[in-house]
């Protein structure tokens, strides 16, 4: 890099004024500059130094100028405290003042401010702005420079400190150094930023900062007072001061070379963008403007290419790949060498070898040192070896070791020009040199002498050996290039306008030179190929040629497309193959393989049409060089080229010529050109005179036959198939459609054939139905009378409707339609029309399969009231099913099998129902039913599911909505047992904690007896027999007395008991008189009198009561009787005789008939008649009347089993008579000729005798029950049922409310259960 003077100008003096330059700043676009020299401000052009203007509007020195960033305007300050604002005209617009002499002056690159500086302050100035923003500076402000965003102002005061202000002026930091700042400048990079700012002091230092005030690097001792620092390029630093010379530094600080000196004190420097310039103002009023020449040091060995960048780093390029390594010296680089991976770099002091590193397989190449020759050597070309390095000075070589060590020196007899390595093996390689005298020698490093290769007339410029050291190729310093044989002593050619020449490193046959904007590639004797080209030949490795231009390396590719025609045009293949294995197009590649194709170079036709992948070709060859091709001849050959040209018309006449027409139809055949094969047999056979039109058709139909095989084998069925039928083969082509189809084509086979033709029928309708064109199967079914085959078409589509009216017309067909509707409905979900489908096909086993499957399903997912319902519906069946059993005398062990089937899916049904309330109480956020119901049902499930658990319900779950409950009820006893019994039981994680603090919590509370008595919210539960006090929790899973053995009954809504007593028939009272004796007595009353003796009853239980007999109202009725049962009697019921039976009340009695007869009919009595109760005539459970009507109020049906209401022929009710009415109705009843009912069992009752429902009765009279009007919230269900008629209901309302009323004026007692007396 050197510096050259371009132009120069001593400014006069005016006004007494020294011209002294102070200041210079450039326009942004570099074409003008301005100089503060004096008192006024000169204008220059900055390309020939013209003075443009000399502008006069200061009084006194001008100490300082700057441009804004738009060009637009520029500003001055100077000793006369004032300001001047120009435009780019040279016209002054403004003026204002300090109160100090203007120091520095700064434009903001962005918001166009102008920042001045003074001895006592620093002001910001706007062009928007009317007046100076001025802010106090405490010491001296020297110099001033803003950031390249324009965020940031740098301060440098006299007093050695560095302010660091944002744009508006406030300080953000402070730098502080031991001497006046006297110049900064900050840094621009590529994303127009700044992140160094450059500071010299007059104690001859500089230093470098970041943004944030950190210091970069350590101090630069100068040796002198800088008085001005700019960058240049980003790159570059340029530092002038008081030793008279301007010093160029990289950018990190590294002193690279004195650009310059003059003969006084250098005031400023300043870079002219976009330009390799700088200007330079002194102390003696002279400005110069100096060009930088950067020169370009570089190496290349092969494909690798090193260079200086920014003075200091070397970048390694592989010019193939495109992979850049960086080195960084940190030092002025001189001069750069390359030899295979070792790079060999000469710095100010020494010369260090670099070696690429083989750490990190995979990873980005490294370079690390590897040796290093500490010492100044100074040489004009620099050569690395393997081992060693080779110094150049003028017209001395000398061989260094990488120590340093000199092995050998040679003294050449002229100027050394060009030098260069030309291979040779380790420690011997060899140097290849051009002398200024023309001489051309070759030095081998490990001998003292060197061979003498050729003498040329002029100074050589650039030279190269071929690859095989046979040629020489030189271009010398008249631009002339030649070619020189080393064999034979010739040139053996010559040219002339080059500049540079190389060798192809892959080829021996072929050079390129570069020159006058040109790429010259001369290639064996043939003909020079040109092209443009800017820049310098130094490489040519394949197809690549690598370029210098403007200082940079490119890696071009070249086609050698005419080099390989070239050979091509000589029938020289092999070499033609050659030139395209460097580098040319796909369609060269192809006129290579064809055009050794014609020349029966099979070898390089084939490599040829591998390239391109051209598979036809490659048949072709295959197919001649197993000696098909051997008999052809030269017209037989062009026709086949022709044909893979794609010219098969012109193929087709040259095999007509050549008589061969055969091979005409078979080129047309195998390239499915039926057409043109049928015209051109038509043609050829007409050329005969003895051939017929009938051999003609003959010869076409041959063709078609020859089309339709060819097609065949060709996978192509279905034109194969058009083929045959029009060959009249219908047979062919149903084989070809059936392995292959298409369906649609064999409609058209399946209409032409005959009935007869059975098997191909049945084949066409089978490939139709596969495909989905079901309307012709039924059509081609139809046509062959497969009536079986339609019934399966019919079930396949789903038309049930037409497959069950062909199954009446044809019964002997033995399709079971019905299952497969069945299993249709269930994909549906219609699983009820399913089972209904099973069972109408004699399947009862696949719709109880069905019915489990659904009942698991619904245990699974937790839908615990549907699975009640199911197997409800199961237990109902199987109900039915053992009644039919019954009637037909079927053996009685299957009957007991399936009546305990029908008990265990019953006593299902009840437990997935009560469970349903407790999984919905916890599985869901809000809770719907009390927690008296819940407390009930957990006791009624307890004990039930103890030994043996159904699926889908949690014990666990029981037992911890029992403790829970019970212990909010005040039932803490139950609530210990509950808790002790999840003890032994495994309860999910979450839980546990919880479960052990209520166990604690409720350990705490009352221990039992009276004492727990009274802290329960709930009455203890009485047996309505004996009067026995019931366990809260029992160990028994049937609900009867422990005591009496006395069963007792629950509602299905809260799961809370109700008054019913059951009892049994003495021996030898049948049914039905047992029926005649109930209604007997009542019989031969009117209903006025009878209605008087239920007042004398009700009177006389009232007595009782008022007389304070603590016996029930039952044994006040029938005394003794009912209670004592004999010795005979089952265990827990009442055994009454006929004198009892006589005497009950008939609407007091309820009667259940059990349709298998393996259950006596059951016999209730309600024990209080005020409380009215209600049973479902499909499930037939009890429940109290106020519950069910609020329940089907919500949804009207039946809670448990879902059944509507007006299905179930509403629940009835039994209540006081209150008519004449309705004892009339009785008295002329036969209850003898009740029959019995399968399903549900009937229901015999005082009042009336209904099928399909079950009858509850109200009676009047008696005391209140403490059951009587609990008030409970029940869980919505999910059925719908029609509410029942409320004016039938009017006079039973009114009778109950009259019976309440007749016991109202009578005292209750806690825990009396009063019954009917």
């Amino acid at each position: 890099m050197r510096a050259v003077v371009t132009w120069t100008d001593h400014a006069p003096q005016h006004g007494g004024v020294k011209s002294v330059c102070y200041d210079i700043a450039f326009r942004p676009d570099g074409s003008q500059l301005i100089a503060a020299v004096g008192s006024r401000v000169l204008m220059y052009d900055a390309a020939n130094g013209d003075l443009l203007h000399s502008l006069q509007g200061h009084k006194d020195s001008v100490y300082c100028v700057a441009y804004s960033r738009d060009g637009k305007r520029f500003a001055s300050g100077g000793a006369d405290k004032t300001i001047i604002i120009w435009t780019h005209k040279a016209e002054g617009i403004l003026k204002y003042s300090h109160s100090d002499s203007v120091q520095c002056l700064a434009y903001n690159p962005v918001t166009q401010q102008l920042a001045s500086g003074t001895a006592t302050d620093f002001g910001i100035w706007s062009p928007e702005q009317k007046s100076v923003s001025k802010h106090k500076a405490h010491s001296k402000v020297l110099c001033a420079a803003w950031t390249a965003d324009g965020q940031h102002l740098a301060l440098g005061m006299y007093s050695g400190h560095i302010s660091i202000c944002n744009k508006s002026g406030t300080q953000q930091l402070t730098i502080e150094r031991s001497a006046p700042v006297w110049t900064l400048q900050w840094n621009t990079t590529q994303h127009k930023t700044s992140d160094a700012l450059a500071v010299g002091c007059w104690d001859g230092t500089l230093s470098i900062y970041d943004l944030a005030g950190k210091q970069v690097g350590n101090d630069k001792e100068l040796g002198f007072d800088p008085c001005c620092v700019t960058y240049h390029d980003a790159m570059y630093l340029c530092v002038g001061g008081s030793d008279k010379k301007v010093l160029l530094y990289s950018r990190d600080g590294v002193k690279l070379m004195t650009m310059c000196e003059t003969g006084d004190w250098i005031w400023t420097v300043r870079s002219r963008p976009k330009h390799d310039y700088v200007v330079v103002g002194c102390n003696d009023g002279s400005i110069s403007m100096l060009q930088l020449i950067f020169s370009t040091v570089h190496g290349l060995y092969q494909e690798h290419y090193a260079f200086r960048e920014a003075m200091t780093d070397v970048v390694i390029q592989n010019l193939i790949e495109d992979e850049k390594v960086r080195i960084r010296c940190r030092d002025y680089i001189k001069k750069i060498a390359v030899y295979q991976e070792r790079v060999a770099v000469q710095l100010s002091n020494s010369i260090v070898v670099y070696e690429k590193s083989r750490e990190g397989c995979g990873s980005k190449s490294q370079y690390r040192a590897c040796a290093r020759i500490d010492r100044l050597l100074e040489c004009n070309l620099l050569v690395l070896t393997a081992d060693h390095v080779t110094l150049c000075q003028e017209t001395k070589l000398q061989l260094l070791t990488l120590s340093g060590c000199k092995e050998r020196e040679w003294l050449l007899e002229s100027t050394i020009k060009y030098i260069k390595v030309c291979g040779g093996p380790r420690g011997g390689e060899g140097l290849l040199i051009g002398m200024k005298n023309g001489l051309i020698v070759k030095v081998w490093i490990n001998s003292n002498y060197p061979s003498k290769l050729y003498k040329h007339t002029s100074g050589i410029r650039c030279l190269d050996i071929s690859s095989s050291h046979n040629c020489l190729a030189i271009v010398d310093e008249c631009a002339n290039v030649l070619v020189y044989n080393l064999q034979t002593k010739e040139v053996n050619f010559e040219d002339k306008l080059a500049s540079s020449v190389a060798w192809n490193t892959q080829m021996e046959s072929m050079l390129c030179y570069s020159g006058s904007g040109m790429l010259n590639i001369k290639t064996a004797n043939f003909p020079v190929h040109r092209q443009k080209l800017q820049g310098y030949v130094v490489g040519f490795q394949g197809s690549k040629v690598f370029c210098l231009h403007h200082l940079s390396m490119q890696t071009i590719e070249v086609p050698l497309s005419t080099s390989m025609w070239h050979y091509i045009e000589s029938s020289d293949y092999v070499s033609a193959y050659q030139v395209a294995c460097l580098g040319v197009t796909e369609a060269d590649w192809h006129t290579l393989a064809l055009s050794s194709l014609q020349g029966q170079a099979w070898d390089v036709a084939r490599k040829g049409f591998i390239r391109v992948q051209n598979v036809c070709y490659l048949d072709l060859l295959n197919w001649l060089q197993q000696g098909h091709g051997s008999h052809f001849n030269k017209s037989t050959l062009t026709a086949l080229v022709l044909a893979y040209e794609g010219k098969f018309k012109e193929a087709a006449n040259t095999y007509v010529e050549e008589g061969q027409v055969e091979k005409a139809m078979e080129m047309y055949s195998d390239l499915r050109m039926f057409e043109e094969a049928k015209a051109l047999a038509r043609t050829t056979s007409g050329r005969d005179v003895n051939d017929t039109s009938s051999d003609r058709e003959a010869n076409v139909q041959e063709i078609i036959q020859r089309q339709a095989e060819w097609t065949e084998k060709t996978n192509d069925p279905k034109t194969a198939a058009d083929m045959y039928l029009i060959a009249s083969q219908p047979e062919k082509a149903l084989a070809l459609l059936a392995e292959h189809g298409p369906v649609s084509k064999l409609i058209e086979v399946a209409r032409r054939l005959k009935k007869t033709k059975v098997e191909e029928l049945t084949l066409c309708a089978t490939l139709m139905r596969r495909g989905g064109q079901y309307a012709h199967a039924l059509e081609t079914y139809t046509k062959l009378g497969d009536f079986r085959s339609i019934l399966s078409l019919h079930v396949e589509l789903h038309q049930w409707e037409e497959a069950f009216s062909l199954k009446m017309l044809h019964p002997e067909l033995e399709d079971n339609v019905t299952l497969q509707y069945a299993q249709c409905l269930i994909h549906q979900d219609r699983f009820d029309h399913a089972r209904i489908a099973f069972t109408h096909a004699g399947r009862l086993d696949l719709s109880e399969h069905l019915l489990k499957q659904l009942i698991q399903n619904a245990v699974k997912e937790r839908r615990f009231k549907d699975a009640a319902k199911l197997c409800q519906t199961w237990a109902l069946e199987i109900l039915e099913e053992v009644a039919e059993a019954s009637r037909n005398n079927l053996p009685r062990e299957e009957e007991k099998r399936r009546y305990k089937e029908y008990c265990e899916h019953k006593e299902n049904a009840d437990l997935y129902y009560a469970y349903s309330f407790i999984d919905q109480s916890i599985s869901e956020p809000f809770r719907t039913t009390m927690p008296e119901i819940l407390f009930n049902i957990a006791r009624f499930l307890l004990p039930r599911c103890t030994k043996q658990t159904p699926q889908g319900i949690s014990l666990v779950n029981i037992l911890v909505t029992l403790a829970e409950h019970s212990r909010d009820l005040g039932c803490y006893k139950v609530a210990r047992h509950a808790y002790g019994r999840l003890q032994c039981l495994q309860v999910p994680d979450s839980w546990v904690d919880k479960l052990e603090v209520a166990t604690l919590a409720v350990r705490a509370k009352a221990g039992g007896g009276c004492e727990e008595a009274a802290h329960m919210s709930i009455d203890i539960p009485m047996c309505y027999s004996c009067s026995s006090p019931l366990p809260l929790v029992s160990q028994s899973s049937d609900d009867t007395c422990s005591v009496c053995l006395q069963p007792f009954f629950r509602s299905f809504l809260t799961f809370d008991h109700i008054p019913l007593l059951e009892f049994t028939l003495d021996d030898g009272i049948t049914h039905e008189q047992a029926m005649e004796l109930i209604t007997s007595h009542h019989s031969s009353k009117n209903p006025t009198t009878h209605s008087k003796r239920g007042n004398e009853l009700s009177n006389h239980g009232s007595s009782d009561h008022r007389a304070g007999v603590n016996i029930l109202g039952l044994r006040n009725f029938l005394g003794q009787k009912l209670l004592c049962s004999s010795s005979s009697s089952e265990p827990g019921l009442p055994r009454v005789n006929q004198d009892m039976l006589t005497n009950f009340i008939p609407w007091q009695v309820l009667v259940l008939i059990c349709p298998a007869q393996y259950e006596k009919p059951r016999y209730f009595h309600v024990v209080d008649p005020t409380l009215a109760l209600c049973r479902c005539s499909s499930c037939h459970h009890f429940f109290e009347q106020e519950e069910w009507d609020l329940v089907t109020l919500e949804q009207p049906s039946c809670p448990f089993c879902g059944t509507p209401v007006s299905a179930s022929g509403e629940s009835t009710t039994i209540h006081t008579p209150s008519s004449s009415r309705t004892w009339s109705l009785l008295e002329h009843t036969d209850m003898r000729t009740l029959p019995l009912l399968c399903l549900p069992p009937p229901v015999v009752v005082g009042r009336t005798y209904q099928q399909n429902s079950s009858l509850t009765l109200v009676a009047g009279g008696g005391p209140n029950h403490h059951h009587h009007h609990h008030h409970h919230h029940l869980p919505p269900q999910q059925s719908s049922a029609r509410i029942p008629d409320l004016p039938k209901l009017q006079p039973e309302v009114e009778a109950v409310v009259g019976a309440e009323s007749l016991s109202s004026n009578h005292p209750k007692r806690e825990h009396d259960i009063s019954v009917a007396g």
